[in-house]
């Protein structure tokens, strides 16, 4: 499993960016000489209010809520949550009446480079299986437009649309290509992609076979050359 950025890492990069400044890391909070709890970072805003900030990797809890809250109050500052949302509605609804701002965790921001490099290798390999797997059998003309159609519209109804007629006949027709592998889960974007792919491949099948007729020709000729001495 790749590893992605600390999320406390993560959070002092989108503090920074909003104009916070981040004053402490890991703050522990003592009370009688003894350690009762720790602070993720202490912070403070634009307007000068220094904050107790809880980060979280997933979704805060009304728990969440409930500690950062109260560690801010040990602290005598106010309370900041980051997270990448509330768990429920409940959570959320604390958040509020506690006065607990919050902060959303972008899920990308969880991404080293390294492994936006791994993410980019596995997209590329899967267009590579895709376009090397994808079959071109005989392609009648009229296939051949419901391609460019799809491989040129942003959407099922401008595809239906470039071919003047309804989305429902149209998905009859795109159905009727085995080339098209159509499911409920499957976007748009899914089958535009194949056929984008399918476009490509028929272009460079067909430059083959023009290339092919025309070294057939080459071959007539100097057969006939030869058989002339």
């Amino acid at each position: 499993m790749r590893k992605g950025l600390d999320a406390e890492d993560v959070a002092v990069s989108i503090l920074e960016k909003l104009g916070y400044t981040v004053l402490e890391k890991r703050k522990p909070i003592v009370v009688g000489g003894v350690k009762i709890a720790e602070i993720d970072l202490v912070a403070r805003d634009r307007e000068g209010d220094v904050l107790a900030v809880e980060v979280k990797s997933g979704k805060a809890s009304v728990t969440d809520v409930r500690q950062v809250f109260s560690n801010s109050r040990l602290l005598k500052v106010k309370p900041l949550l980051v997270c990448k949302g509330f768990s429920d509605a409940s959570a959320l609804s604390l958040a509020s009446e506690l006065g607990v701002r919050y902060i959303l965790l972008p899920e990308y921001y969880l991404l080293t480079f390294e492994d936006f490099k791994e993410v980019s290798k596995e997209v590329i390999h899967d267009l590579l299986a895709l376009y090397f797997s994808t079959e071109i059998r005989e392609i009648s003309s009229e296939e051949e437009k419901i391609i460019e159609a799809i491989a040129c519209s942003n959407s099922f109804t401008e595809a239906s649309e470039r071919l003047n007629v309804s989305e429902e006949e149209f998905g009859r027709m795109v159905s009727s290509m085995n080339i098209f592998r159509l499911s409920d889960r499957q976007s748009f974007n899914q089958l535009r992609l194949r056929a984008i792919l399918v476009k490509n491949r028929l272009k460079e099948k067909k430059l083959i076979e023009n290339i092919e007729r025309k070294l057939d020709a080459l071959e007539k000729k100097i057969d006939e050359l030869k058989d002339k001495k």
